[in-house]
């Protein structure tokens, strides 16, 4: 499964849009309802065009939590 969001624009600093992105993935956190061992991701795109800021995984954790890893490195910024 994999959803995009659109946040901030090609035109702002990389340092701020990885900062976007943390916030936005907070905010993911408390709405999702994932099962145990299930992954969700995300790709987070810039909304003026569309570049790849970073891929979003969510998933549980061993306390049943849900967590995310940010991975940039397949940005195209």
């Amino acid at each position: 499964m994999s959803n995009n969001i659109s946040i901030g624009k090609t035109t702002d600093s990389f340092e701020d849009l990885q900062i976007l992105s943390q916030k936005e993935a907070e905010k993911i956190v408390k709405t999702l309802d994932i099962a145990e061992g299930e992954k969700i991701t995300f790709g987070f795109w810039t909304s003026d065009f569309p570049e790849l800021i970073c891929e979003a995984v969510f998933g549980k954790n061993k306390e049943s939590k849900i967590e995310f890893k940010l991975d940039f490195e397949q940005s195209t910024l």
